[in-house]
């Protein structure tokens, strides 16, 4: 349910302004490594598995604290590009 109303909201947003609002999109992503995460059975899965799930969350994590950075401060976080 939660992915779902915030998938509704990232189209509304985008709807009305023809932006994509990123931080929007990677909670979402959280949302749902949470969900996997919650109805995992540990038992039937690999060490390698669990590794995998492990870095893909804290690089969302990372993500979503870099991206809501840029945000408070106002910058765009987009690197300036040379030879342009």
């Amino acid at each position: 349910v939660l992915i779902g109303i915030e998938l509704l909201e990232s189209i509304r947003m985008y709807l009305d302004h023809r932006l994509v609002h990123v931080e929007v999109v990677m909670t979402v992503a959280m949302i749902a490594i949470a969900r996997k995460v919650i109805i995992l059975d540990v038992k039937e899965l690999d060490g390698l598995k669990l590794i995998g799930i492990g870095v893909i969350i804290v690089a969302l994590a990372g993500g979503y604290v870099y991206i809501r950075r840029c945000y408070r401060d106002g910058s765009i976080c987009i690197p300036e590009r040379s030879g342009e």
